[in-house]
């Protein structure tokens, strides 16, 4: 005969794979509002196994291309090694929107295994868009930084973001001065690598002055860069930022 704690232990274990299943086919139905199908994105993210990997897997072939982004960079975010083959095939797939094959870019860089080097080199050769190849640019530096760093450097790297995220290159020394990280960040001149990690150190700084100069570099030239600067902001969530993001909205 069971025991009482086998039969709760199989029913929560019920209860979880329902909800998992509800949420893989919320996210894949194109009937449902996309606020919805965004909500089970974000909780399929923080979610382990086959299945909320391969619905994501499968979104990031969705009509829309934002959607099909947030599940490229859903995929970078869990790490998830199995993930690598799709987003290899998203990454050199041409058909699909730019913004969907950098974020490809992104994730296989945010997994970091050396394995993924010669996938991201090629589509730094090969790639139309300028913005794929500035990210393919990206994650082989900070594969190489992972590469080049100690055992305990490595865990610490994917570790040190204050907002639980994986990010495209580590922040930049934390006692680097505001005024330093605003001058490098800033500088067209710069190279990508060095100025994501100024706008990482300038987020995980956090203060108003830090805040400003992220504000700032909205006016980027860089449309890939511009594009992090809006994520970053959406991270910090105070009242500059999100006025900022609504004077872009406006604008654009």
């Amino acid at each position: 005969m069971g025991s009482l704690d086998d039969g709760v232990s199989a029913s929560g274990s019920s209860l979880s794979n329902n909800v998992e299943k509800f949420l893989c086919d919320r996210l894949l139905d194109p009937s449902q509002p996309i606020s919805e199908r965004f909500r089970a994105l974000f909780s399929l993210r923080n979610l382990k196994g086959p299945d909320p990997r391969n619905a994501l897997i499968q979104a990031t072939r969705d009509s829309s291309n934002l959607l099909a982004h947030e599940a490229a960079f859903a995929l970078g975010q869990m790490q998830d090694t199995e993930a690598i083959p799709s987003l290899e095939a998203v990454l050199n797939d041409l058909s699909l929107h730019p913004i969907v094959r950098h974020e490809a870019a992104e994730a296989l860089g945010a997994i970091g295994l050396e394995s993924n080097i010669p996938l991201l080199k090629n589509s730094l050769v090969l790639d139309p868009a300028p913005e794929v190849r500035e990210t393919c640019e990206l994650a082989l530096q900070r594969i190489e930084e992972l590469k080049s760093s100690s055992s305990d450097d490595k865990s610490s790297m994917k570790e040190t973001s204050p907002f639980l995220s994986v990010d495209p290159a580590a922040a930049a020394p934390s006692h680097s001065s505001v005024d330093k990280l605003r001058e490098v960040l800033l500088d067209e001149e710069r190279g990508m690598y060095e100025r994501y990690s100024a706008l990482f150190a300038l987020r995980n700084h956090g203060g108003e002055e830090a805040v400003s100069a992220i504000i700032d570099s909205l006016e980027s030239k860089s449309v890939l860069l511009k594009h992090e600067v809006a994520y970053v902001l959406g991270q910090l969530q105070n009242k500059a930022a999100s006025a900022a993001l609504s004077n872009t909205e406006e604008c654009g």
